[in-house]
């Protein structure tokens, strides 16, 4: 009988917090998330010195055919360092709050292109900033491209002249259309 009371005071001690069942981690996620979509809105609305999403993700470099000045890492991506020294928070308003917010934080994150290949019939992806993989919290933003949309490195060549070299591809043949794809800006974060 007393082993058994013993056991009942023991089971009736035990303390459950709000965290004991991942309920914190599941909040800081949900506000990481919160504020990377921030980040994306800010970004996509910006009409600042430094450049929008759109801008952001036309920013080609059509002779090297890779991101203007892209990171030497062999992949034609930017690398955001802690040291705010990247093209991608010189140039870009998501890069400056992505450093600013996150990397001086100590977190990692990519940021991603992905649209839809018409001659492939696939959805298909390009990295603008890769820092590695790991489970991490989403958040993204469509941003839709036109024909006539030039790249913001030359604005005498469009994202759809041949020359252009353009890595995101038209989403379809119709040579009428006027939307020439629609790109989602994916931001994975840890």
């Amino acid at each position: 009988m007393v082993v058994l009371m013993a056991l009942l005071f023991a089971l009736q001690s035990i303390v459950i917090t709000p965290t004991t069942g991942g309920l914190a981690d599941r909040t800081v996620e949900a506000q990481m998330q919160q504020e990377t979509q921030d980040a994306l809105m800010i970004a996509a609305t910006a009409d600042e010195d430094k450049k929008n999403l759109s801008e952001m993700i036309r920013y080609w470099d059509h002779e090297d055919e890779e991101f203007q000045n892209a990171d030497d890492n062999g992949q034609g991506d930017y690398q955001a360092t802690s040291d705010s020294d990247s093209e991608f928070y010189d140039e870009f308003v998501l890069g400056e709050i992505m450093v600013d917010r996150f990397t001086e934080s100590g977190m990692s994150y990519n940021v991603e292109l992905v649209y839809w290949n018409g001659s492939q019939g696939e959805y298909e992806s390009e990295d603008l900033v890769y820092q590695g993989e790991s489970e991490s919290v989403t958040a993204s933003y469509t941003v839709t491209l036109y024909e006539n949309d030039s790249l913001t490195t030359d604005s005498n060549m469009n994202i759809s002249d041949e020359d252009a070299n353009y890595p995101i591809p038209p989403a379809n043949d119709d040579e009428d259309a006027v939307i020439y794809n629609v790109v989602e800006v994916r931001i994975s974060i840890w």
